[in-house]
């Protein structure tokens, strides 16, 4: 990182060593702009096609990546699978719902069955059309309990839902649901082709995507074509490299030395830097990220309630976001889904009480508390939120130990299973997200969370036809969650990418949503 840190006031080792000392007095640095749909637009004309675009993104390690749409987790998988398949509906960044291969989703009255009229004319990069017959083909393939996408649609029925026509599914619900979109735009939900069995780069698989893949190497790099049967209109580069780059510092330095012409989820100090950075152009979404820590409440210490309210109140939001996040995020709450619909924006904002949170401990018999935080260079502000955190908590009487562990695989074997770690879910709906990680049952409960009651409210709340009813039911979920869940949700941090100023077209996408990482419309001037 030479060359980055030379272009900076402060970076990440200086900022760690002024953590451990005390002296976090760096502030907000203002309010980021948000990058236009087009950010790098210029006098350079109409787009113009050809050329390969390299964009490097964090990634796993080779004995952990997957190519495989309903199996892929990374950012980097995600990236590749949004460019080569697609979904039958994806959020906008406001998390209302576009639709993409499906025309339309129509409930009956009770939201028992929903019907999908598909887009005509889509056919897959190998020229075979899109039918419901790849619909009903890629469902049975997501629920095979051994994907990673089982959960996304574990309401649907499959034994009662049938093709109706080559152009329309009639899906059958175990319970009603209201809101069946937003579960379809959801992490996994993709439409492979009818009979695509294993997925690993051996046999390239096709899709509906802008692109085709042309090779893929685990862990490295994937390379993309253009799929010259694209239903979406031109696209106008002629390949995408997708370079795989676990460590945040890692991924700038790639960009910064030209190796890449997109770099996704910069540190925000690094995107204060590249904003002064004459050949660069900082893209901001208009939302942010989840940022977080988890505490399993079935594991000591944090299986009793007091000690993780102690633990809420012995973060000070306001300075961490200031601190870490360099103006590019706001302060949270504990629960997930601001700006969301149906979030609860009722509740008190929980402040920073290191008094009252001795309180607790001592009630609770757990004075000077010492616990263990796994952290890693995965996610932009990981490691610097854990320094901070473990300053903080000392006012409280919390020792916080730091334990450092790889990034490449540190959401697949700490967070969730450690008692004490990061979590950073992107963008999606209350259903969709709680589905995959509140209730007992769900696959990514990294909480620990179970409680019967809490689930039937939920099926409840998911089944609400009336929006007013939804609203109400969600508000206690999410009222439940704030007392007595895992979460230390500090901030919604914005996620910036950076792009070279000869790259073009590329959406100021907030992570989650059909725009990030969507490089069907980006091109290049030069």
């Amino acid at each position: 990182m030479d060359n980055f840190t030379a272009r900076t006031a402060l970076g990440r080792r200086e900022f760690l060593r002024a953590s451990a000392l005390g002296l976090m007095a760096i502030g907000a640095l203002g309010s980021a702009a948000c990058g236009a749909a087009d950010p790098a637009a210029g006098a350079d004309g109409p787009p113009r096609a050809g050329g390969r675009l390299r964009a490097v993104i964090a990634g796993r390690s080779a004995a952990v990546d997957v190519l495989d749409p309903h199996e892929a987790g990374s950012s980097a998988g995600g990236a590749v699978s949004k460019n080569v398949w697609d979904k039958l509906v994806a959020y906008n960044n406001d998390l209302t719902l576009r639709y993409r291969l499906a025309e339309a989703l129509e409930p009956n009255a009770d939201g028992s069955e929903w019907r999908i009229r598909l887009r005509p004319g889509v056919v897959f990069s190998d020229g075979s059309p899109l039918t419901a017959r790849d619909v009903l083909w890629s469902f049975r393939r997501m629920l095979d309990p051994s994907r990673s996408s089982s959960g996304d649609l574990s309401n649907v029925d499959m034994t009662r839902t049938r093709a109706d026509g080559d152009l329309g599914v009639v899906v059958a619900m175990k319970t009603p649901l209201a809101d069946f979109g937003s579960v379809l735009a959801g992490w996994y939900c993709y439409i492979v082709k009818d009979g695509t069995d294993i997925i690993d780069g051996k046999t390239l698989p096709v899709g509906t995507g802008p692109f085709a893949l042309a090779r893929w190497s685990p862990g490295d790099r994937t390379l993309l074509q253009r799929n010259e049967k694209y239903w979406g209109g031109e696209v106008f580069l002629d390949e995408v490299e997708v370079i795989q780059i676990a460590e945040t510092e890692a991924r700038v330095n790639a960009f910064l030395s030209g190796e890449a012409d997109v770099v996704h989820e910069l540190s925000h100090l690094q995107a204060r830097s590249l904003e002064r950075d004459p050949s660069t152009t900082v893209i901001v979404p208009p939302s942010g990220l989840m940022s977080s820590f988890q505490m399993r409440v079935d594991t000591a210490p944090f299986d009793d309630p007091r000690v993780r309210e102690a633990m809420r109140l012995a973060v000070d939001r306001q300075a961490l976001v200031d601190s870490v996040y360099y103006g590019y995020a706001e302060i949270g709450n504990d629960i997930y889904g601001k700006g969301a619909p149906f979030y609860n924006d009722r509740l008190p904002q929980r402040t920073y009480n290191p008094q009252r949170a001795r309180e607790l401990l001592r009630a609770a018999g757990k004075e000077n508390l010492t616990v263990t935080l796994p952290t890693a260079d995965g996610m932009p502000g990981m490691v610097e939120s854990a320094t901070l955190f473990a300053e903080q908590a000392k006012a409280a009487g919390i020792t916080i130990r730091l334990e450092s562990v790889p990034a490449d695989t540190y959401f697949t074997q700490v967070s969730g299973k450690a008692a004490l770690s990061h979590l950073g879910w992107w963008n999606y709906s209350l259903d969709y997200f709680y589905g995959q990680t509140m209730t007992s049952t769900s696959p990514s409960n990294g909480t620990g969370w179970k409680r019967p009651g809490w689930d039937a409210t939920f099926a409840q709340a998911r089944a609400a036809m009336d929006p007013r009813r939804r609203t109400e039911l969600y508000s206690a979920l999410q009222e439940e969650l704030w007392n007595e869940g895992g979460y230390i949700l500090f901030g919604f941090a914005k996620s910036p990418d950076a792009v070279k100023k000869s790259v073009r077209g590329v959406p100021a996408g907030v992570p989650g949503t059909d725009d990030w990482a969507n490089y069907a419309s980006a091109w290049l001037s030069a």
